[in-house]
C-alpha cells in the first residue's frame, strides 16, 4: 500500500510540475459602426481563431470565460460584448438593436482583426447569431460549435411557454419588476433574476443562480439596466422566428452540445442537428443551459476534438 501511495504522490507532483502557464490575454475596444465600439477580450494565440458569441441576447460575455478559457490552448479565443451590452457602447437608437446589426457587427469585428475564416462558438442566443452569420457570410466561417442553442423556430417558444409554472421564483421576479428594482438597484436585481433573460425557459435553480450571478452581472449599472430592453428588442427583431432555411444553408461542420433539458429545449437542440446538413449532437449530463457543469472534462474533450477537425 505504501508503494502505491508513493507512486500516486509522485504522479501528482509530476502533474503539478508539468502544469502549463496561463495563456496570454488582452482586452480593448474595436469600432464596428459610427459611434459604436465593442469591448473584447482575447485569450491564447495560435493559427486557429474562435469568436465566442454570448447568450441572452441581453447578457454579456464574461459568464462564459471559466468554461471556455481552457480551449485557448494553441488557439486564440475572442470574447466580445455585443452592441449595447456589457462593457460595449450603449446604443440609444432602439431600431439599431436588431439581429441584423449583430451580424454586421460580427463581420466588422472579424475584419478588424484581419481574419479570413473563423470558427464561431455560440451559447444560447449566440448560436442563432452564428447561424445567421454563417448564411450571410459563408466564405468566412470554418465551423460552428453551438452550446445549448436557443430555439430555432417559433413553435418551440410556444411549446416552452406551455411548460412554464408560476413558481416562487417567478412570483418574486414579477414583484421585483413591478417595484422597479431593475432600475433602482440593477446589480442586486441581476444577481437574483438574471435567469429570466433566458425566458421562456428561465434559470431558477438556486445553486445555478448563485454560482453564475458574478459572471452574468459583471457589467456597469447602466448596462444592467439596459439588458432587459436589449433582450426584448434584439429577440423581437426576428419576427416569426424560423431558422430552418438558414440552417439548411449552413455548409460547414456543426457540433451541438446540449445538457439535460426540458422536452421543448431538448427537441429544439435536436432540430439544429436535423436541419444543418453536416451537424452532430452531443448530450452531456449537465443542466440544460450549462452542459459543461459537472462534465468539464467531457465537454472540453469533445470541443477540442471538434475544433481540431476530428
Amino acid at each position: 500500500m505504501r508503494s502505491v501511495a508513493i507512486l500516486v504522490l509522485v504522479a501528482i507532483q509530476c502533474a503539478c510540475g508539468a502544469a502549463r502557464p496561463a495563456p496570454p490575454s488582452r482586452e480593448g475596444r474595436v469600432p464596428v459602426a459610427p459611434g459604436v465600439s465593442l469591448h473584447y477580450r482575447i485569450i491564447g494565440s495560435g493559427a486557429d481563431t474562435i469568436i465566442v458569441l454570448h447568450g441572452g441576447p441581453g447578457l454579456q460575455s464574461h459568464y462564459l470565460t471559466t468554461a471556455l478559457d481552457p480551449l485557448a490552448d494553441g488557439r486564440a479565443l475572442i470574447y466580445y460584448d455585443q452592441r449595447g451590452r456589457g462593457q460595449s457602447d450603449a446604443v440609444g437608437d432602439s431600431t439599431a438593436l436588431t439581429a441584423a446589426h449583430d451580424v454586421e457587427d460580427l463581420d466588422s469585428l472579424r475584419r478588424s482583426f484581419g481574419l479570413t475564416r473563423v470558427t464561431l462558438l455560440g451559447h444560447h442566443w449566440g448560436a442563432v447569431l452564428a447561424a445567421l452569420y454563417a448564411k450571410r457570410f459563408p466564405e468566412h466561417v470554418k465551423r460552428l460549435l453551438l452550446v445549448s442553442p436557443s430555439f430555432p423556430h417559433a413553435s418551440y417558444l410556444f411549446w416552452a411557454e406551455t411548460l412554464l409554472k408560476q413558481d416562487r421564483a417567478t412570483t418574486a421576479y414579477l414583484a421585483a419588476l413591478s417595484a422597479g428594482a431593475d432600475t433602482a438597484d440593477p446589480h442586486a436585481f441581476c444577481t437574483k433574476f438574471w435567469g429570466f433573460l433566458f425566458s421562456p425557459t428561465p434559470v431558477v435553480k438556486p445553486e445555478l443562480v448563485h454560482d453564475y450571478s458574478p459572471g452574468m452581472c459583471d457589467a456597469p449599472p447602466a448596462a444592467l439596466r439596459r439588458s432587459w430592453q436589449v433582450n426584448r428588442l434584439v429577440a423581437g427583431s426576428l419576427h416569426g422566428l424560423n431558422l430552418q432555411d438558414t440552417l439548411r444553408a449552413v455548409r460547414v461542420p456543426v457540433l451541438v452540445i446540449e445538457g439535460l433539458a426540458d422536452t421543448a429545449s431538448a427537441a429544439a437542440a435536436h432540430a439544429w442537428t436535423e436541419w444543418a446538413p453536416d451537424a452532430h449532437e452531443l448530450v452531456l449530463p449537465g443542466p440544460g443551459l450549462f452542459p459543461w457543469r459537472g462534465a468539464e472534462y467531457r465537454f472540453q474533450h469533445a470541443a477540442e476534438a471538434f475544433l481540431e477537425g476530428k
